[in-house]
Order: C-alpha cells, then sequence, then structure tokens
C-alpha cells in the first residue's frame, strides 16, 4: 500500500500547484517589460483569482483542517495538518510581494507618467473641495451606516468592502464601501497631472464630518469572502434551473473562509470584530490598506503607449467573396483565436439563422457573452423556423445567473434546451448545422464567446467531414436525453474523442503506442498543452512513458501535480508554464506515432472531473496544412524562453536561461500574420 509521504514525492499538491501559478501572474506584473498599465492589470487577475481560490478551494482546506483536529492520529501527516499552513504561507508571502510590486515599483513608475494614484496618503489640498461635492453628490446615496451599540442585524456581502470605525466616544460603525455601485477611483486633472483617488479614502476623509461619529479614533477597511459551492439537487426530472436560482440566492450567505482587515487594526478590535462577525481567527488574514484590488481591471487612465500594441487581428480573406459555409465546402477552416478574428464563428451562426437552406442548428452553452451575438443568432434562427437544440450547461461556476437567463430567453422562442445532465457537467465547444440534409460543425477548444475570444487563445475548426459530424449528431442525440450514459449508450465514436466515452481509454492507447515504440529502440514523442494537470492515473501513465525512454514535453498553465524531471521517475519529462498578453486557454494532444504526428485539439483538461465528470470532446486535425500549423504552434511554444518558465519538482516557478529571447504569443502573431500575406 503507498504510503502518504510516497504519495506526496509523486504529486504536487493540487491547491500549492495553483498558487504558484498565481504567482506567476504576479511576477508578469512586476517585470519592467511589461506595459505599465497592463502590469497593473496582471495585479488585478492575481487579486481576483485569489478570490476564486477562498471561494472555491479554502472551504474544503478548512473542513479538512477540522476533520484534522478530530482524528488527531492525521496531526503529525504533511498532506493534511500542515497543508493548511502551508497554503496561508504562501499566500502571506505573495502578498507582501503583490504590495512592493504597486508600491516600490508601479506607483513610482506611473508618477514618472503624470498619473498620482494616492495611494495611503492624505487627500491633497487642492482636491478637497471637489471630492467634498463628490462625496456628498456620487458616494453619499449608497453608504449605510450601521451602529454596532446593542443588536443589529450585520451580514457583510461576499468580497464586499467595509470600513470598520471607532469614535472617541469608543462608539464602533460599519459602512459600506460602495465600489458595487460607483467607480472605485476618482480622477481629477491638476497642474497638468492626473490624480487618481481610491473612494475609501475620499469616505474616510468626509465620514467624520457626520455627526455621529465626533472624532474618530480608528478606520480600518475589511472584507469577508465566502464559500461560493452551490448544493444543488440534480436528479432526473427535476427543474435545475429553478434549483440553480435557488441556490445561487444563497451563495452570498455561505460559510465565511476568511476575514480580509488593514494589517495595523489593533489586535483588541481584531477580536472584537472576530467576535461581532462570528469568525475564528484562523479565517483572519492581515492584508494590506485596500482591498479588492481586481478593480484595477476597471482603472480610470487609458493610455495607448501604456498598454499592449494593439495589431489588427487576422481576417480570412476568402469571406470577402463568399459566406462561411460556401468556404467550408472549398476547405476546412481552421481558426486561431485572437490572432484570427472571432468573426468567422459569428458569421456561421448568423448565416445559418438566415440560410433558407439550414433545417436544424444545435450547439452547447457553457459560458455564453452576456449580451451574446451567437445568442442572439441562436434566438433569430428559431424565429425564422429553424429546429434549434441548445444545450446549456448551467452549472458553469460564476456564469450560473447568466446561462439560466440565455436559457429562458431562447426557449421563450421556441428553441428546444436541454438544462443538463445530473452529476454531469457538458464542457464540450460544439456546434453542428443540418443544411441541404448535409452537415457542417464547429468544434473548438474555447467557448462560444465573442469577448473572452479576444483575450484568451483557442483553436476552432470548421469543417465539413461527415464522418466526424456524423459522430457529433450523434453525441447531440446522446445530449437531449438529459442523463448520464448507461450500459445501453453504445455510441460507436472513432473520429472524436468524447469523455465519458472513449476518450480516457483511447490517450491511454496512444501513450502506450508511444512506450512500445521507446522500448523498441524507435523514435517516440508526445507533446501536450493544457491547462490543468492533476488525474492521477494519466500522471502515472506519463511516468511509464518517461521511463520507457519516450520523450514528453508538456505546457501547463495553471494546476500541474505531475514532478518532472525526477531521477529514475520523470527524468525525460520537462513541463512549462507561459503566462503572457493572453490567457494560454487551448488544450493540444500530439503523438508521434511512427512520424503519422497523431494531432487532437479539444476542450478536456487532464482532470478528475474532465475525464470521468464532464462531457467533453477532443477532435483530430487531419489536413496537411493544418497540422503543419498546429505543430508549428506547439514548436514556437516550446521555444518560450521570455514567457515562459519551467515547472520545477516542487511545483514553483523556474527561470528559463537565456536563449534565442522567443515570446511564443508574439512569434505565432507573426508567424500567422506571415502566412496569411504569402
Amino acid at each position: 500500500m503507498e504510503t502518504q509521504e510516497g504519495k506526496q514525492s509523486l504529486f504536487i499538491d493540487r491547491d500549492i500547484s495553483w498558487l504558484y501559478f498565481n504567482e506567476r501572474v504576479l511576477e508578469e506584473a512586476a517585470k519592467e517589460s511589461t506595459p505599465l498599465l497592463e502590469r497593473l492589470k496582471f495585479l488585478a487577475i492575481y487579486s481576483s483569482n485569489l478570490d476564486e481560490f477562498y471561494l472555491v478551494r479554502m472551504p474544503l482546506l478548512l473542513g479538512q483542517r477540522k476533520l484534522d483536529k478530530k482524528n488527531r492520529q492525521l496531526v503529525d501527516n504533511p498532506n493534511t495538518s500542515n497543508h493548511f499552513k502551508s497554503v496561508k504561507r504562501i499566500i502571506r508571502k505573495q502578498q507582501k510581494r503583490f504590495g512592493s510590486i504597486l508600491v516600490q515599483n508601479i506607483i513610482p513608475s506611473l508618477g514618472e507618467e503624470g498619473i498620482i494614484l494616492n495611494y495611503g496618503k492624505e487627500l491633497p489640498d487642492f482636491a478637497i473641495q471637489e471630492l467634498r461635492t463628490y462625496f456628498y453628490v456620487e458616494i453619499a446615496s449608497y453608504l449605510h451606516i450601521m451602529d454596532l451599540k446593542g443588536s443589529i442585524s450585520f451580514f457583510p456581502e461576499n468580497n464586499h468592502i467595509y470600513f470598520f470605525i471607532l469614535s472617541s466616544d469608543d462608539r464602533r460603525f460599519i459602512i459600506n464601501i460602495p465600489s458595487n455601485h460607483i467607480s472605485r477611483f476618482k480622477v481629477i486633472t491638476h497642474d497638468g497631472r492626473r490624480y487618481v483617488f481610491f473612494i475609501d479614502d475620499i469616505i474616510k476623509h468626509f465620514i467624520g464630518g457626520l455627526g455621529d461619529f465626533n472624532a474618530i479614533k480608528y478606520i480600518s477597511s475589511f472584507k469577508v469572502t465566502r464559500n461560493a459551492e452551490l448544493n444543488i439537487k440534480e436528479e432526473a426530472g427535476t427543474d435545475l434551473s429553478e434549483e440553480l436560482m435557488k441556490e445561487l440566492q444563497k451563495r452570498d450567505f455561505g460559510l465565511a473562509t476568511r476575514l480580509l482587515y488593514t494589517a495595523d487594526l489593533p489586535k483588541e478590535e481584531l477580536n472584537n470584530a472576530l467576535d461581532f462577525l462570528q469568525l475564528k481567527k484562523s479565517n483572519a488574514m492581515a492584508g494590506g490598506q485596500y482591498h479588492n484590488l481586481k478593480d484595477f481591471f476597471a482603472f480610470p487612465i487609458t493610455e495607448e503607449k501604456l498598454r499592449y500594441s494593439p495589431h489588427a487581428q487576422i481576417l480570412i480573406k476568402e469571406l470577402n467573396e463568399a459566406s462561411v459555409v460556401e468556404l467550408m465546402e472549398k476547405k476546412d477552416i481552421l481558426l486561431h483565436t485572437p490572432y484570427h478574428s472571432y468573426d468567422t464563428v459569428v458569421r456561421f451562426f448568423n448565416e445559418a439563422a438566415l440560410d433558407s437552406d439550414v433545417t436544424h442548428i444545435y450547439t452547447t452553452v457553457y459560458r455564453l457573452a452576456k449580451d451574446s451575438k451567437i445568442g442572439h443568432a441562436l434566438l433569430n434562427a428559431a424565429r425564422n423556423g429553424k429546429k434549434v437544440f441548445v444545450f446549456v450547461e448551467l452549472k458553469a461556476r460564476f456564469d450560473e445567473d447568466n446561462n439560466i437567463q440565455w436559457a429562458k430567453r431562447l426557449a421563450k422562442e421556441g428553441v428546444q434546451i436541454s438544462y443538463g445532465i445530473p452529476k454531469i457537467k457538458v464542457h464540450a465547444k460544439i456546434a453542428l448545422v443540418i443544411r441541404s440534409n448535409r452537415y457542417y460543425g464547429l468544434l473548438s477548444t474555447g467557448n462560444l464567446n465573442e469577448n473572452t475570444a479576444k483575450q484568451y487563445t483557442d483553436h476552432s475548426l470548421l469543417t465539413v467531414d461527415q464522418e466526424i459530424l456524423q459522430e457529433l449528431h450523434s453525441l447531440f442525440s446522446f445530449l437531449s436525453l438529459n442523463r448520464r450514459k448507461n450500459a445501453e449508450d453504445k455510441i460507436d465514436f472513432k473520429q472524436l474523442l468524447v469523455a465519458h466515452f472513449n476518450l480516457y481509454d483511447y490517450f491511454i492507447k496512444l501513450i502506450d503506442f508511444e512506450i512500445s515504440e521507446a522500448q523498441h529502440g524507435r523514435k517516440a514523442l508526445i507533446r501536450i498543452k493544457l491547462n490543468n494537470l492533476e488525474e492521477e492515473s494519466l500522471i502515472n501513465k506519463l511516468y511509464q512513458a518517461s521511463q520507457s525512454g519516450v520523450k514528453v514535453e508538456l505546457i501547463v498553465l495553471g494546476i500541474c501535480r505531475l514532478v518532472a524531471g525526477k531521477e529514475g521517475l520523470s527524468e525525460n519529462i520537462r513541463v512549462k508554464r507561459i503566462v503572457g498578453r493572453y490567457l494560454e486557454h487551448s488544450r493540444i494532444f500530439n503523438f508521434f506515432h511512427s512520424g503519422d504526428n497523431l494531432l487532437y485539439l479539444g476542450s478536456s483538461d487532464w482532470m478528475h472531473r474532465n475525464i470521468f465528470h464532464r462531457v467533453e470532446v477532443c477532435f483530430p486535425i487531419s489536413n496537411k496544412d493544418h497540422k503543419e500549423e498546429i505543430l508549428h504552434y506547439l514548436e514556437i511554444q516550446n521555444n518560450d524562453d521570455l514567457s515562459a518558465t519551467w515547472i520545477l519538482s516542487d511545483g514553483q516557478n523556474g527561470k528559463i536561461e537565456s536563449g534565442a529571447g522567443i515570446s511564443s504569443q508574439e512569434a505565432i502573431l507573426h508567424y500567422l500574420q506571415n502566412k496569411q500575406v504569402g
């Protein structure tokens, strides 16, 4: 039986790995080569990511900690009892680094550009009059003052920020900071410079002028983060949308996982706050003077020279004189967004909605844009008499409400809606159009979302391969059943790899083939690009491949539990992480396969949930030109030494020694632009 210590040496802890990914985001904010306002954006990404960690992962860690206390024999287990402390230690270190990057690097650099971020300073005299007017006209109407004398009903909303106030007569108050109603920032131009003020400081300065407070002895900001998991009763025949709506209303009232407070809050007042909020010390974490710095996403200064240089998205030239369907009849279309324009995908749906020869449209929805052009195309198609089937995954975390609203709008227009499969998520990114009894299909690695397509790297294949699309039609028929796969569901997928059907077994088969090749002294190579690598059985298979002499090259953005480069285990495996201008989101699977270079793209990460508890679709790339394109794309990313880091055996990010000076995202853009011109 494998010991916990043995298991720990085989697999990096998933939470620790994720935190090191977020640390890599933080380092992008520290780079002087990153444009100044983009550095602020990376701080916002880090802050947003950390909030999500406390929303989703920390409740599980707190639960494990409680189990440790009940079961004393686990106390000395480094994989359990010390894990919570390790996580908090890493976060504290990162928060300190966050503050250092902002205060010592970014704010002075902003000042050199004439942008003064008033951070931790008194309001300057020249701004007082204008800010007083702003306080009473714009801010005051959203303030809710709560006197803690006696018993009051106060429940801090999830991730909202508040002030805790102690007055000179020892009365205590809580006041909300209404950044959810108005901008977090106010800009004033003075002497040719732009001064940016937090509304926190404006409130802090003028709140003392209200009669209730007398003199303020102490004022400190805080926020509470709560468990965001939804307790959904998923049973066949139940209305999942109604169940979800009920649970969404409870999300802001979940178990508190963190009290984030200002570090200089006196210990006595911290204890008072913990008692009042009914929290424990283990939930408390000291932070900086300002919370919710994900609000830097909406930093009010826009300056082109301080942003990434804009680039024109590549357009498919042939679509100037042909419809998408007409071009698909001539050749498959492979898009690499955001380098390619996503307009081609939008046109695919819009043209289908208007085409009188189109009779049916099928698609899956995981994260639609709030005002989605694709959503409107589906509405329009139904109004135009098409039979439209949409599988809406209501359980897409943090998009549940948006998906429910879209499902209701579509259903109102007569679209056939499937709301979900009990205990299974449908994460596949697929669409199928039937036109004159012929199939036209879209298979993608990314969500059908024109907004995120501008920020996430993904691949989309538009194809008329009837064998692939017949299998896609069979999958949609299964999805319409609204139930889990059972023994009677024997769809014979030969082209598509579908989680819940054949995906896992086929990936094992492909790895085994490379192992056999290596054992016979032939070239064996596996190259995989993923968001997350967590499933232990697949990691063990890659270890087996490495030990057999297979060269394994991995690019993993987020969680990577595989221990790379360990003698006797994984010395033939190397893992890179790429963080740059765009979020690396695509999944690519390449197996050398005796020179055939089998190539699959798809929606599935190698996580337990994706492999065994989701419907995912990976699809083959067989066109010679497209295969060459993807392989070159992978080659560029494997040679990245500027935006990439190694993922070391302990999960940390290791610097790549200077080589050719390749930033893969820039190099891929230039490659695709030159290919288009050629």
